[in-house]
């Protein structure tokens, strides 16, 4: 949380590492929602110890170590992005928030999403979906979000997006812009467990496309 506040105040990008002591899995379980990001930033639970991307072309070996766990959160997203360009999220096992895991909106460009479990457990098998989206991209009163990729065409930039609620993902465009060639979903794992071949299903569509 104050990591978030931190760089919320800070004019520029910033980067938010991780390094909590010991060996496993480390869940964070916010009480209340945590701030929305502001301002340009990277959350990277890659840098958690004993934390590795996917190697794996067919499959997901990833090894993910920070947990966001929104049980006890509100009525909130695990994430949230307004009007705060180029950031990246990846390395982390969000699931369980009352809203989708990651929200993006506003006049938001180029956020990057990738290496992420969100929906299930840390290990990629159990459902532990969000309440709505896995991830939820949204015009919101201040201008539509564009340039952003969720995945990407490496494997590590794989993301597992399976077990919410509502759509894996949800891409609202606005009938004022032309999103067709602005935003990309690509090499995710949508709807299956970690090996890419049993159901993990979202309740709803597994890609939502509006206006878009």
């Amino acid at each position: 949380r104050q990591a978030i506040l931190d760089a919320n105040a800070t004019d520029g990008a910033s980067v938010i590492d991780f390094n909590i002591s010991g060996t496993g899995v480390k869940t964070i379980r916010p009480t209340s929602a945590l701030p929305t990001i502001t301002e340009p930033v990277t959350i990277d639970g890659y840098t958690q110890n004993d934390a590795r991307p996917n190697t794996k072309a067919v499959g997901n070996d990833a090894s993910l170590k920070i947990e966001l766990d929104g049980t006890n959160a509100g009525s909130s997203p695990g994430l949230e992005i307004r009007d705060a360009s180029n950031s990246v999220i990846k390395g982390l096992v969000i699931n369980r928030f009352p809203g989708s895991g990651i929200f993006v909106s506003g006049a938001t460009v180029g956020t990057r999403i990738e290496g992420n479990f969100i929906g299930t457990d840390p290990t990629g098998t159990v459902d532990r979906g969000n309440e709505l989206a896995g991830v939820n991209i949204n015009p919101g009163e201040s201008g539509s979000p564009s340039q952003h990729v969720v995945g990407g065409t490496t494997p590590a930039a794989r993301n597992l997006i399976s077990g919410n609620g509502n759509d894996g993902v949800f891409l609202q465009g606005s009938r004022t812009a032309d999103l067709a060639d602005s935003n990309r979903i690509q090499g995710n794992y949508i709807g299956t467990d970690r090996s890419g071949t049993k159901d993990l299903g979202n309740s709803f569509g597994g890609i939502y496309l509006g206006d878009a």
